[in-house]
C-alpha cells in the first residue's frame, strides 16, 4: 500500500512537470524558458525534474515511454497467424484518429506541432526516439522469429514503419499548423498512412506472423 502511494505521488509529479512546462514553451518557446523556470513554476527543485526526466527536450517526449511500450504490447500480443505489419498498423492507426474523435487531443497536437516545428532540438529528439522505437521494435520481431543474425528482415521492417509514422506525423502537424480542423484531419492521416503501409504490405504482408502458443 505504502509502494502504491509512493508510485501515484511519484506520477503525479511527473505529469505535473511535463504539464506546466508544455504551458511554459507554449507561451514563451522551447528555447526561451530554462529548466529551472519550470521547476519554479511546478514547485519542485531543478534536480527533481531531471529525476523525472533526463533532458529538457524529454519534458516535450514526456509519453514516448509509453507509446513504445503500447507499440511493443501490440505487437507481441497480436493473435497467433497476424504478421507483426497488422498488428502495428492497428495500432497507429487508432492513435491517428483520436484527432477525429477527441478535441483536447487534436488541441496539444496543435500546440506540440508549433513547437516541434520552432525547434532543431526537438526534431533532432524526435529522430532519435524514433530510432530507439524501431531498434525496440526490431529486437522484439527478431528474437520471436528466432531471427539469424543475417536476416535483415526485422530491421527493415521495424525501420520502414517508423518512416511511416514519421511522415504521418509531419503530415498531421502540417495540416494543424495550417488550421486544419482535427475532424478533417484524423481521417486523412489515416488514409495516409494505409498508403505508406500498403506499399509495405507487398513485401511484408506474410512475414512475422505470429506463432501458435
Amino acid at each position: 500500500m505504502v509502494e502504491g502511494v509512493r508510485e501515484l505521488k511519484k506520477r503525479e509529479t511527473r505529469r505535473r512537470i511535463a504539464e506546466t512546462a508544455l504551458r511554459l514553451f507554449a507561451g514563451h518557446g522551447f528555447d526561451a524558458v530554462t529548466v529551472a523556470e519550470v521547476a519554479r513554476a511546478a514547485g519542485v527543485t531543478e534536480k527533481t525534474v531531471f529525476n523525472h526526466f533526463e533532458t529538457k527536450e524529454d519534458l516535450v517526449y514526456s509519453e514516448d515511454r509509453a507509446f513504445e511500450a503500447e507499440l511493443l504490447e501490440s505487437v507481441r500480443t497480436r493473435p497467433a497467424g497476424e504478421p507483426a505489419l497488422a498488428a502495428a498498423e492497428r495500432f497507429l492507426v487508432g492513435r491517428y484518429r483520436r484527432l477525429a474523435i477527441d478535441p483536447a487531443s487534436g488541441d496539444r497536437a496543435r500546440m506540440f506541432a508549433t513547437l516541434v516545428a520552432a525547434s532543431p532540438a526537438l526534431r533532432a529528439r524526435e529522430r532519435r526516439i524514433h530510432a530507439r522505437y524501431a531498434d525496440a521494435l526490431c529486437a522484439l520481431i527478431a528474437a520471436e522469429q528466432r531471427a539469424a543474425p543475417d536476416d535483415m528482415r526485422p530491421r527493415l521492417l521495424a525501420e520502414a514503419l517508423m518512416v511511416v509514422h514519421g511522415e504521418s506525423l509531419a503530415m498531421m502537424r502540417a495540416g494543424l499548423l495550417e488550421g486544419t480542423p482535427g475532424d478533417e484531419l484524423g481521417p486523412r492521416a489515416v488514409a495516409a498512412a494505409r498508403r505508406g503501409l500498403a506499399l509495405l504490405a507487398g513485401g511484408f504482408a506474410g512475414y512475422a506472423a505470429r506463432r501458435p502458443g
